[in-house]
């Protein structure tokens, strides 16, 4: 199953097919992988409500590895941490919004895999790394329960994942991320007067003590 026919399988039915054995993708593979991401890319930036950030090839290849590997080591549960540390590795390099919209085309599939490899081993290596990875790309992450602080600055700071972000955050209920202070102003804004009725639970989360 090469990284290929995963983005394809992926994006088209929603099914996760990977290789049972980890091994590294051809040069190839990794081009035309990037040509499928970059078409995803494109129709995916028609649903922001800004400009979206510009696309980075780097950062959707690397992300779309990751998501490879974590199914497989999901699957192949006798491995070790060693072996979860190579394959799910850090992005390289600063964290701008590119990097983040370009990532998330395939990272916001990981909080499903998280909640599957968690009821599998809560305690197991690969449960904490992928935790690790969405305290580090909060974006991909909304909806799920979080230890630590999130790494929210660069996201916040572009209007068109600020706005992604906060719709995230509203559509799943999040509302550990709603109490956030930098994140209730813009939850705020979002629901105007229909607060109360369209999310009473932040109303009642964030109302002013008496």
């Amino acid at each position: 199953m090469t990284l290929v026919e995963f983005l394809q399988d992926l994006f088209s039915t929603g099914q996760l097919n990977v290789a049972g054995r980890l091994t590294p993708f051809a040069d190839d593979d990794l081009q035309q992988a990037a040509a499928i991401l970059l078409r995803i890319y494109t129709e995916d930036r028609l649903h922001l409500p800004n400009a979206a950030p510009a696309f980075s090839a780097e950062a959707a290849l690397w992300s779309a590895q990751l998501l490879y590997h974590s199914v497989q080591l999901t699957l192949l549960r006798d491995l070790d941490e060693t072996v979860v540390h190579t394959y799910l590795t850090d992005f390289r390099g600063p964290v701008s919004p590119a990097i983040i919209y370009s990532a998330d085309l395939t990272l916001r599939y990981l909080p499903d895999l998280l909640q599957l490899a968690k009821g599998l081993a809560p305690a197991d290596i690969l449960v904490v790394r992928l935790q690790q990875l969405g305290q580090q790309w909060p974006f991909s992450f909304v909806g799920v329960e979080l230890e630590g602080p999130l790494a929210l600055a660069s996201l916040l700071a572009h209007p068109a994942l600020r706005a992604g972000y906060t719709d995230r955050v509203i559509r799943t209920g999040d509302l550990s991320r709603a109490r956030q202070p930098e994140v209730t102003i813009l939850v705020q804004e979002a629901l105007g007067h229909y607060a109360a009725e369209l999310w009473p639970e932040f109303s009642q989360a964030t109302a002013p003590s008496i």
